[in-house]
This record gives C-alpha cells, structure tokens and sequence, in this order.
C-alpha cells in the first residue's frame, strides 16, 4: 500500500510541474521580461539586505556584483521592452515571485547577523538555480530573436552568481578563511 501511495504522489507531482511548465510556455515576451525583471528586483532586495547585514568582506563583494549586475539587466529589458512600444507584464509568474521574495526578505531580514550569510547564500543558491531554469525555459519558448539575445546574454552572470554562491557557501565557517 506504501509503494501505491508513494507511486500515486509522483504522478500527482509530475502532472503538477507539467501545468506549471504549461503555463510558464504560454507567457508572451513581455510576460516573460517581466517574470526576468522581478527576479532581478528580488536579487537586487536581497544583496541589498546583505550589504546592510553581513560583516564578511567578500560576501559585500558578491552582494554588490548581483546589485549592479542584476541592475543592468533591467535596464536592458526596459530598453528592449520601450523599443517594443510597451513594458514588462505581470503574469501569475512574476506574482508568485513577488510574494515569495517578499516572504524570502522577511525570513532574512528576521535572522541575526552571525546566521545571515549562510541563510543568504542558501537563499541565492535556491533563488539563482530558479532563475537559471526560467531563463533557459524561456529562451526556448521565446518568440523574439531580441528577447532571445538579451536572455542569452544575461544567463552567463546568472549562472556565475550562482557558482559563487555555492563557493562562497563552502568557506562561510571554515576555519583560516577570511570572510
């Protein structure tokens, strides 16, 4: 009975993240620049945060590269999206990212300054891995040859942030490293 029900919830997750992805391929260009944009406006938050929290030299280091980095992406997909005639859209995506930056901001802002960079870089390494496979998704499912080009060139920052988070995540508590 045990193998059924496990069996059974499988089913039932990969149904799920088949709607998901459904959906997600059916965002319009502008849908999709916008779920891009609110994720940079939760990436910028959040080194933002870890700029005002964090006493680790290179940990300010990789907050500041994700704030002006992620920074210059919107900028480009404001540019792109005026040269459209029109702006990034909000979709049931780049809501539901909203919320769960919101709630991501809350959680860390809530955290004591000894505990905040590993709970930062275990956010980053979840939050950017996301991005990564958005990204990706959308490149394949995008209908402009601009959004395409923009997405492209915005993934490899994205998933160096993420390479560094992970490495940085390695050193937060190891002994002799400076932080």
């Amino acid at each position: 009975m045990n193998c059924r029900s496990t069996a059974t919830a499988l089913l039932l997750l990969l149904a799920w993240v088949g709607h998901a992805h459904a959906q997600q391929a059916r965002l319009t260009d502008e849908q999709m620049l916008g779920v891009v944009f609110v994720a940079n406006q939760a990436e910028i938050a959040a080194g933002n945060l870890a700029l005002h929290k964090t006493r680790s030299a290179s940990l300010q280091a990789f907050a500041r590269r994700i704030v002006a980095e992620h920074g210059q992406v919107n900028q480009e997909i404001v540019a792109l999206t005026q040269a459209f005639g029109t702006q990034p859209q909000r979709s049931a995506t780049s809501d539901a990212s909203m919320r769960q930056s919101a709630d991501d901001l809350a959680r860390l802002d809530e955290i004591s300054s000894y505990d905040f960079d590993e709970a930062y870089l275990d956010r980053e390494s979840v939050y950017l891995q996301r991005l990564v496979n958005t990204v990706d998704d959308y490149i394949r499912s995008t209908g402009s040859a601009d959004v395409r080009t923009l997405l492209i060139r915005a993934r490899p920052s994205y998933i160096l942030h993420l390479d560094q988070a992970r490495r940085l995540k390695l050193t937060i508590g190891s002994p002799g490293l400076k932080r």
